[in-house]
C-alpha cells in the first residue's frame, strides 16, 4: 500500500504557516504547542519530517536566513500548491474521532486492579486536566491573530487582544474548555464512586 500524501499533522503545519506566514520549524514547533494543544500534538521529529516531505510535494520552499551568532535558520513558506492542498482538505470529510485514552482503559478493567491503585489513577487523572483546564483557558483569553508577529525578535506571537482575536480559534478554543469541564465531572464523579466501593469493602473485611 503506498504511504498517503498527507496526515493531519501535515494540515496543521500548513494552516499554520497559511495563517501567519514563512516560519521556521522552531516556530512551528512553538505554535504547536501553544495554539494546536487542544486537539494536536506533535513532537519536532514529527515537523521536521512533515517540513522535508512537504518540500518533496512541491507545498513548501525552504530559504536560508544567515545569522551572525547562531547557524543559519530555515524558514518556510508555502507555495500555491500548498494553499491548493489546504484548500482541498477543507473540502474532505474529516475521520470520525476515535478516542484512545488509557485511564478510561484502566477503568474499564478497574476490577482487576490492586487496592487504590485505580483511585490514585483517577486522583492523578483529576490533577493533570484541571492544569490543562488551565493552560485551555489561557489560550482562551488570548486568541491569535492573522499576520502580525509582534515580538522584537520577528517571531509569530501565539496570544493577542481580545479584540483581535479569530472566529475559528474562538469555537476550538470554547471546544477544549467545555471538554475538560465534562471529562473533569466525570473525573470527579468516578473517583467518589471508586472511593466509596473501596470504603465499603473494606468494612465488609
Amino acid at each position: 500500500m503506498s504511504r498517503p500524501e498527507a496526515y493531519p499533522i501535515t494540515y496543521g503545519v500548513l494552516g499554520l504557516l497559511a495563517f501567519w506566514g514563512p516560519m521556521s520549524g522552531y516556530d512551528i514547533k512553538r505554535l504547536f504547542d501553544h495554539v494546536l494543544a487542544p486537539m494536536w500534538s506533535a513532537a519536532h521529529s514529527q515537523i521536521y519530517n512533515e517540513l522535508r516531505r512537504m518540500q518533496d510535494l512541491g507545498w513548501l520552499e525552504m530559504e536560508r536566513e544567515e545569522q551572525e551568532s547562531r547557524p543559519d535558520r530555515k524558514v518556510y513558506r508555502m507555495t500555491q500548491a500548498g494553499h491548493d492542498a489546504l484548500a482541498a482538505w477543507q473540502k474532505q470529510p474529516p475521520a470520525i474521532l476515535q478516542l484512545r485514552d488509557e485511564l478510561l482503559l484502566k477503568v474499564l478493567f478497574g476490577r482487576f486492579a490492586p487496592p487504590a491503585a485505580l483511585e490514585e489513577n483517577l486522583r492523578n487523572g483529576i490533577a493533570a486536566h484541571q492544569q490543562r483546564l488551565l493552560q485551555y483557558r489561557e489560550i482562551q483569553q488570548y486568541l491569535p491573530v492573522r499576520d502580525t508577529p509582534v515580538q522584537a525578535s520577528g517571531r509569530p506571537n501565539p496570544y493577542a487582544t481580545e479584540e483581535e482575536e479569530d472566529l475559528y480559534f474562538r469555537l476550538v478554543a470554547d471546544f477544549a474548555i467545555v471538554f475538560e469541564k465534562t471529562y473533569l465531572n466525570w473525573l470527579y464523579d468516578a473517583l467518589a464512586l471508586v472511593s466509596g466501593s473501596l470504603e465499603g469493602h473494606e468494612a465488609e473485611e
